[in-house]
């Protein structure tokens, strides 16, 4: 990890500008937006939990862009982070999330009857579905900046917490600690459990100290519904299965995530949140809704029509291999997924994968008898 302001410095014996990281050859959000004045007016500052801006932005220094997307290239420390930091991370918000302003508003709808379809994604295209978010536990650092015992503490928590859901959503926690390689291989392979982090955009970020402790995935016993603990957030939350249903993914999410909080509440526990930011969560990419809502989907010859990404970005889409944002498609399968996270709500966000969708689905198939799609192609959600 970089190092604070509480334990180091020695920094301070220099000027800023000698301090100043070098950002000549970066391509991501944070660099667009830190300059060596902004940087001197924020590097003494820190978070009562000791979180400076050198932590803040260690993982974009550390990895200039990334072949696939357009990464931020900052994380939060701790709630405190995103008003201590705002000059740098209010810019770097709206960047990400379509020009939101500091002083707009956050809407949550995690009503599924407002959903409308969702049922009907063709499975001879649609593999799999998914709707996951992340959430995070008040009064705890996040991930990059907690303590052994904090990470311990929320592992804790959410055993005592998920033990108590019951009926379609009871199941049972396996701490990464007690498993085998070949049990968490299989998990892994499965699509259901995290793996070690290897991607240095986390490493770089501090999340991978002290792996595998108070680390795990709690799921129900169908395998539909499951919680990794500890991961990049204290909570991801995750409904899944194969197939194209994505309301009943969506339905099953809306009920846990409503559960898992009020057994949170009920324990004094409540979840990181403001009327501006929504839902807050380590990588401001995530915030808001937290919400990515994803299918595997067979596009082998979408993928090659020379406006593919212009359609993607038109939809309010974006694509990543099946096995995460590091990866690449293989045989043309696609993971595809909302790209917006904040100032939309849970259900137009699930819409828009929805709708989205059936449109890239119907000129596949439009493509596969050699008919063209121009006229086929949306306007800008």
């Amino acid at each position: 990890m970089p190092f604070g302001n509480t334990h180091n410095q020695m920094k301070f014996n220099f000027a800023p500008g000698q301090e100043y990281p070098d950002l000549s050859k970066h391509n991501n959000h944070m660099a667009k937006v830190l300059t060596e004045d902004m940087y001197e007016r924020l590097r003494d500052k820190q978070t009562s939990t000791g979180y400076t801006l050198d932590d803040v932005i260690q993982t974009g220094v550390d990895n200039p862009g990334h072949p696939f997307i357009m990464t931020v290239g900052c994380v939060a420390g701790d709630e405190e982070t995103y008003e201590l930091y705002k000059e740098l991370l209010d810019p770097v918000i709206g960047d990400r999330h379509g020009g939101y302003k500091p002083t707009d508003t956050h809407k949550t709808d995690l009503n599924p009857d407002n959903l409308k379809g969702g049922d009907d994604l063709d499975p001879n295209y649609v593999l799999s579905s998914r709707v996951r978010t992340g959430r995070s536990i008040r009064g705890f650092c996040l991930p990059p900046h907690c303590s052994r015992g904090e990470r311990r503490a929320i592992e804790r928590l959410s055993i005592e917490a998920l033990a108590s859901l019951t009926g379609d959503l009871k199941g049972k926690y396996l701490a990464l600690k007690n498993m085998t390689e070949a049990e968490q291989q299989q998990l892994i392979d499965d699509h259901f459990l995290f793996d070690k982090p290897v991607s240095p955009l986390l490493l770089a970020a501090g999340m991978g100290r002290d792996w595998p402790d108070a680390r795990g995935i709690w799921h129900n016993d169908s395998k539909t519904f499951m919680v990794w603990v500890n991961e990049e957030d204290h909570l991801r939350v995750i409904s899944m299965q194969d197939g194209g249903n994505m309301k009943e993914v969506f339905t099953r999410f809306c009920t846990g995530l409503t559960t898992i909080e009020n057994l949170f509440k009920e324990k004094g526990n409540a979840f990181m949140w403001n009327e501006h930011l929504g839902y807050i969560l380590t990588c401001p990419s995530n915030l808001g809704t937290g919400l990515r809502g994803g299918v595997h989907v067979k596009l082998p010859n979408m993928s090659k029509h020379p406006q593919f990404e212009d359609i993607l970005g038109k939809l309010r889409l974006q694509k990543r291999g099946t096995g995460g944002v590091d990866t690449a498609a293989v045989g043309g399968v696609f993971d595809i997924s909302n790209a917006d996270r904040l100032g939309f709500s849970e259900v137009e966000l699930v819409q828009m994968v929805v709708d989205g969708v059936k449109v890239l689905v119907e000129m596949e198939k439009a493509l596969e008898k050699g008919q063209a799609i121009e006229a086929m192609i949306p306007a800008q959600k």
